[in-house]
Order: C-alpha cells, then sequence, then structure tokens
C-alpha cells in the first residue's frame, strides 16, 4: 500500500473506515455498488449504552472511546435505502442522485468495480499507469465537513493505492449527496 497523502486525526479515521469496508468486501464480485454510511463510534456509544454492552465495551473502555472523537464505523445500508424504489443501479453516480443517507451518517462511503477507461483516476508521479480494459475494485469516502478518502486496487494486485479523492469525480458526487442530505 502507498501513503501519498498527509494524515491528520480525521482523515486517518476516514482511511481507517475505507480500509475496513475494502475488507469486508473482500474479493466478492460487485455487479452494483455497495453504500455505507459513516457513524462516530462515541455517538454510537453514547446513544445506545446496550450496544457498549453487546461488544462488551467496559464502562471505562467506553470512555476511552469516546475520546477519540474521529473513531468511524461504517453501516452498511441495504439496496432499498441507498437506491431508493426499484432496482439497484449498476452506475455509482447514478446512486448518489438518488441515496438517503440515515441520520447517524456524518460521512458516507461507497466500493465498487469499474472500468478503469470509464473514470479519471489520479495518479501520483512515480506510480504505474492504470492498465487500459482492466477493472479496478474502488472504495470512496467522505465526511460532511469534505474530508474525503480513497482506495483504488488494481486487478491481482497485493493491496490498494490510498489517497484522498483518488477518484475526483466519485468524491465530489459522494460529498455533495451528503451535504444535500443533510
Amino acid at each position: 500500500m502507498t501513503t501519498p497523502d498527509p494524515l491528520d486525526a480525521p482523515t486517518a479515521a476516514l482511511a481507517a473506515a475505507v480500509l475496513e469496508v475494502a475488507r469486508h468486501v473482500a474479493e466478492e464480485p460487485l455487479p452494483a455498488p455497495r453504500w455505507f454510511a459513516l457513524a462516530r463510534v462515541s455517538e454510537l456509544l453514547a446513544a445506545s449504552p446496550s450496544l457498549a454492552s453487546l461488544l462488551g465495551v467496559e464502562e471505562a473502555a467506553a470512555g476511552e472511546s469516546a475520546a477519540d472523537e474521529h473513531a468511524l464505523t461504517p453501516v452498511e445500508l441495504d439496496d432499498a435505502a441507498a437506491a431508493g424504489p426499484g432496482t439497484a443501479p449498476t452506475d455509482p453516480l447514478e446512486g448518489l442522485a438518488s441515496i438517503a443517507w440515515p441520520d447517524l451518517a456524518v460521512g458516507g462511503a461507497l466500493v465498487c468495480d469499474l472500468a478503469a477507461s470509464a473514470w479519471t483516476v489520479r495518479v501520483e508521479e512515480g506510480q504505474e499507469t492504470l492498465p487500459a480494459g482492466s477493472t479496478l475494485r474502488i472504495v470512496v469516502a467522505a465526511l460532511e465537513d469534505g474530508t474525503t478518502w480513497s482506495a483504488v486496487r488494481r486487478p491481482g494486485g497485493d493491496g490498494f493505492v490510498l489517497g484522498e479523492a483518488l477518484v475526483p469525480e466519485l468524491s465530489s458526487a459522494l460529498l455533495q449527496s451528503l451535504r444535500e442530505d443533510g
């Protein structure tokens, strides 16, 4: 994994959530995008003490978790919440136009498989060019405050290229959907 962009605390928390989403879907084929609301762990534990108990978080540890105001957890949305009525769109931009983010969301993430030729992917100096005609696994996340983070994996790649807004169109559209829904 390469990390070209510097990480402040909110970005580091978002990057951790992006990697958690990437691990969650692992090698599953993705015929349509999957959507995740990003919620603050401290807010979830404060709103639901029974959740802390269910997770086995002791009171002292819950206080420590609450101290990390940036920690995020992804919550996968079902197809109806992500796509509205009807079938789930395969185009992530179309899905972002109709998504309804839940109240707990301080951000959102999407994961999809896309043809590299269909999207602009930011390539840093010294990195390899993306192979034409290949499908990329892309995870894009954003917070309402404008923080974005992305992970892009090449086919057969061992890890992800990580960075801010690696897929600018998706990052911008995701951020816009969060701000419009809020």
